[in-house]
């Protein structure tokens, strides 16, 4: 399963998690796809932790997606 549809079976379930997802290939195509079906942000490899912990520091005040 990919995180796209990682991220897609969690919203099935309930709105209420933030979603962060991380790739090695994270290009455009991928960050729409996930952004669409419910991800708050893509983070692409290679990162520190510092980004890690902005990104769900982020995640966590912004709550879930609409």
């Amino acid at each position: 399963m990919t995180g796209s549809q990682l991220a897609e079976q969690i919203r099935a379930i309930g709105n209420d998690v933030p979603i962060v997802l991380m790739s090695g290939y994270a290009g455009a195509t991928l960050a729409a796809r996930a952004l669409a079906v419910g991800a708050m942000e893509v983070l692409s490899k290679p990162l520190v932790a510092r980004d890690i912990a902005h990104s769900l520091e982020g995640a966590l005040r912004r709550g879930t997606p609409p």
